[in-house]
């Protein structure tokens, strides 16, 4: 049976990516404000721009699911129920009653300050007669009337009355507010990448390339929150340029800054975390128990974190495996000095309480210590990450004869 089944039609997949395209269509816009300007998120429209002079532009969104043959997003058609629910809800707006707009003098003032866009993921057509009589009079082949004319034609082709009552809307403007309408009417089609846009967007605030996942990542999560919580507190969603700039700022500023971006790259953990070379190290000198899972997981996200921002930066080509190799050498070097002093002349210690506190000490000592990397030196969490990766291979240990006991 391949009818889909009432779920699959109710589905929230079609919802879902409809309403994530009007949110990153809007992060895209908060973007790209410029001074003076505000973006809001269904306030006004599903998206809509206020610009410095207080001219307004009014986005619908539309999104589809649906592919042609070739798998891209279906044409916008002539009959497209998206382009006319649209144009039907904009032209309630424009005469809107509530809004003190009877008269045709409001509305054509309303007008004077307010243009509006269909922005979409589905593709322009050629064969679309609305889009094509629409662009026909705004290039002055074709008068008012003509496109009207084209208008009800199009009306008698279809028996859908949810349309016909869409093109009505249309239909029943005075012809000087239809035509304002129209001259203020404008459309973005094949719009389907939308992420990747506002990437770009990212891109092209002087974001080094390697950074802009962060920003991204960053700016995104945390519009996501705070959007939340203003709908939440009865507030509208709405930014201007220079609020958008003072709450995102900083996560601009850090991905411009000479410093690494330490990022949480956690692989999975290692179905024993006691098995782990490092934590065998520490568990038998007492500096751990077996039984402290918190602390055994803490330790284990430091050395995988280290080791996985390592990878990513030398990926990133942010460091060279010649800066690595150098970090490597000072902290043996770290770690040399405070072998020597936990073990004088290398001597084994006289009994088992000096032994376990000479290598608490050398690790303590040891987690002390910032690491440099690249002329920078890094934080102290990284740093411990980088010496349990270490005594994990192991290249250091804590007791005199650690090397015997985990080579």
């Amino acid at each position: 049976m391949n009818e889909r089944s009432r779920v699959d039609k109710t589905s929230a997949e079609d919802k879902s990516i409809g309403f994530d395209y009007q949110y990153y269509y809007f992060l895209n816009e908060l973007l790209n404000l410029k001074s003076g300007q505000t973006a809001g998120y269904e306030v006004l429209d599903d998206v809509h721009i206020e610009r410095a002079d207080g001219k307004k532009l009014l986005i619908q969104l539309k999104h589809t699911v649906q592919k042609n043959a070739q798998g891209n997003p279906i044409n916008l058609t002539a009959l497209d129920p998206d382009l006319w629910k649209s144009i039907s809800n904009w032209c309630k707006v424009i005469v809107d009653p509530a809004d003190g707009r009877t008269a045709t003098a409001d509305q054509l003032a309303f007008l004077k300050n307010t243009s509006f866009l269909l922005a979409s993921n589905k593709s322009e057509n050629a064969r679309n007669t609305v889009l094509s009589s629409i662009d026909e009079f705004w290039n002055g082949a074709k008068p008012h009337a003509g496109f009207i004319a084209d208008i009800q034609a199009l009306k008698a082709e279809t028996k859908d009355e949810t349309i016909q009552g869409y093109i009505d809307e249309l239909l029943n403007l005075d012809s000087r507010v239809s035509e304002a309408f129209l001259r203020n009417l404008s459309f973005g089609l094949g719009l389907d990448e939308i992420i990747a846009r506002c990437k770009a967007s990212i891109l092209e605030k002087q974001i080094h390339p390697t950074r802009v996942e962060d920003v991204f990542h960053a700016v995104d999560s945390k519009l996501r929150a705070n959007s939340f919580a203003t709908v939440k507190a009865g507030r509208k969603i709405s930014l201007s340029f220079e609020q958008f700039n003072l709450e995102y700022r900083r996560d601009f500023d850090k991905a411009r800054s000479a410093g690494f971006v330490i990022r949480d790259l956690t692989s999975a953990l290692p179905a024993n975390l006691s098995d782990q070379t490092f934590i065998k190290q520490l568990l038998d000198i007492g500096d751990i128990e077996t039984d402290d899972v918190e602390i055994l997981t803490k330790f284990t996200i430091m050395r995988l974190n280290f080791r996985g921002n390592i990878e990513k930066w030398i990926q990133d080509g942010d460091i060279t495996q010649s800066d690595v190799y150098a970090l490597e050498q000072e902290a043996d070097t770290y770690w040399d000095n405070s072998f020597l002093a936990g073990y004088p002349g290398r001597r084994p210690p006289p009994n088992e309480s000096a032994a376990v506190a000479a290598a608490r000490g050398i690790v303590q000592e040891l987690r002390k210590i910032k690491l440099p990397l690249a002329s920078q030196d890094l934080p102290i969490r990284m740093s411990n990450g980088g010496f349990y990766e270490l005594s994990d291979r192991p290249v250091m240990g804590w007791q005199h004869n650690w090397k015997d006991l985990y080579n």
